[in-house]
């Protein structure tokens, strides 16, 4: 019987089949000094060249020239050597100039006597794999800050919503106070201070849920060449001489569809921190753009406006961290951390979204990305029945119903110092329990968000059910609860309020003001 092709030829001939037969590696041997001694098919695919090429040549041509400039091939050599084995990735250059992601192995070879007499050396392609990985860590990385942002925001947005109570009874307190003050200069300073202070806290809030994307929007439609442009002339006067503005804003470019005063805070923003980047004087430049594309996982037109400047760039950590709340690179007092979440909240709660590219010593570009403007018909809105209107000059009478302390004493004190009669409640079924009881009301004015179970739209839906005669004013720091107010159509007092805001709306509720 006739042996088997194989079994008629020596090793050596087999050990070359196999290697030959190799085509998705490079295998090949390297003499002591780093020159290709062999050369497979798969080197052959891998690289370009054919074994006519390279034969006799350094291995060190595979290389990139800053590889072999800091002399990366000779150092794998001393490795093997030394080792008697070196592992490695990196870039790899084929006989064309491309380039692919090379896992390397490189093994010594000893003679009999322990004497190098040469190296085995095995080349894979794994610049898919790679660029794969990359897209996964991307995804990752993406993955974990939407979620990161996301935490804080919810965070944020909770302090902001808490904070407005407290805000209510300073603001309040310093308007009841005021209003008993008579000549005391000195009180009534003092007095404002505090009002002055807690305004202050408002404005802080206001980026706060701006960024936590609760801050309650008025969207209208946007002609924004016409909006950047009056921008460009703003801001020309909030920076120094030595920073020169260019524009370059197409008239034909669509409106977009955004509130209109979060916008101009939003561009205000971001340009006294490109200002600031900038000590030494540049270039702000402020474009615009349309853009068609996937954002927020809809695929919508919108407008982008870049504005970039030449400053001192953000290096990768800081800008994993520019959108955060109170995060800031400046010096104490230079800045409260808040403009580009400001920024950052608006764009999202709009329906867009902001980029941000830089790198230290090369500027930064900040994108805000806003849908163009669609028609909508606008919802009329309902207004609240009237059955039992009052006689002209009679006492109005209102059912407090606060569950904060605090703010229903001043809202009491408010109410009674303008000359309401006031009951109170401390939540929603109290309330209800006073109104199923014959108590005379003309308006219920409820906080939203209460303990108890039942909500102050839902007291007011009942309200609205049984009492039709009876009016309703809402109040909230929440701008989620102020949406579901809104669906309800009950008109609505956003929270912190003071005496002067919330009489003119119970007046104009009631027919006072008319």
């Amino acid at each position: 019987m006739k042996k088997p092709v194989l079994e008629q030829i020596d090793d050596a001939q087999r050990l070359k089949l196999l290697v030959e037969a190799v085509t998705d590696y490079a295998l090949y041997l390297l003499d002591p000094n780093g020159l290709v001694a062999n050369w497979n098919s798969g080197a052959q695919r891998l690289k370009g060249y054919a074994a006519s090429e390279i034969l006799g040549q350094s291995f060190a041509r595979f290389y990139t020239e800053e590889d072999r400039k800091d002399g990366l091939p000779e150092k794998l050599l001393a490795i093997a050597r030394s080792k008697g084995k070196v592992v490695s990735e990196g870039w790899r250059v084929r006989k064309d100039g491309s380039r692919f992601w090379a896992s390397v192995v490189i093994d010594a070879i000893r003679d009999e006597n322990g004497e190098i007499i040469g190296f085995a050396k095995v080349t894979r392609d794994l610049t898919e794999q790679r660029e794969t990985q990359l897209k996964l860590d991307e995804a990752r990385e993406q993955l974990f800050q939407a979620q990161k942002m996301e935490a804080i925001g919810q965070l944020t947005g909770g302090v902001a919503h808490d904070f407005n109570n407290l805000l209510t009874v300073i603001v309040s307190g310093a308007d009841l106070a005021e209003a008993h003050v008579k000549d005391n200069e000195k009180l009534r300073r003092l007095i404002g201070n505090m009002r002055h202070a807690a305004l202050r806290g408002e404005k802080l809030t206001k980026q706060l849920l701006a960024f936590s994307r609760r801050q309650p929007l008025k969207p209208e439609s946007v002609d924004i060449a016409q909006q950047l442009n009056g921008f460009v002339e703003l801001l020309s006067h909030s920076l120094r001489g030595d920073v020169r503005i260019v524009s370059d804003v197409p008239t034909d470019l669509p409106p977009i569809q955004v509130d209109v005063g979060q916008l101009e805070l939003s561009l205000l923003n971001i340009g006294l921190n490109a200002r600031d980047a900038m000590p030494e004087g540049g270039t702000l430049t402020i474009r615009a753009r349309k853009h068609g594309g996937e954002i927020n996982g809809k695929g919508d037109s919108y407008v982008v406006i870049d504005i970039i400047d030449t400053g001192t760039g953000m290096s990768e950590d800081v800008q994993g961290r520019a959108f955060e709340p109170f995060f800031t690179t400046k010096d104490i007092g230079r800045g409260s951390g808040l403009g580009l979440s400001q920024a950052y909240g608006f764009a999202k709660q709009s329906g867009g979204t902001l980029t941000l590219e830089s790198a230290p010593g090369k500027g930064t570009k900040i994108s805000l990305h806003l849908p163009q403007a669609l028609n909508h018909d606008r919802k009329q809105r309902r207004n609240q029945p009237v059955s039992r209107p009052r006689e002209i000059g009679a006492v109005a009478t209102v059912l407090l119903v606060e569950d904060d302390a605090g703010v229903a004493e001043l809202a009491l004190g408010l109410l009674q110092d303008a000359g309401y009669t006031v009951k109170t409640a401390g939540n929603a079924a109290e309330a209800l329990h006073v109104l199923r009881n014959g108590a005379s009301v003309d308006l219920v004015f409820s906080d939203i968000m209460m303990p108890g179970g039942m909500n102050g739209v839902e007291l007011a839906r009942i309200v609205r059910g049984e009492f039709p005669s009876i009016f309703i004013l809402l109040a909230t720091g929440y701008a989620e609860a102020a949406a579901n107010a809104a669906t309800m159509d009950f008109p609505l007092l956003r929270k912190p309020y003071g005496r002067q805001v919330l009489l003119e709306k119970v007046g104009e509720i009631l027919g006072e003001n008319a």
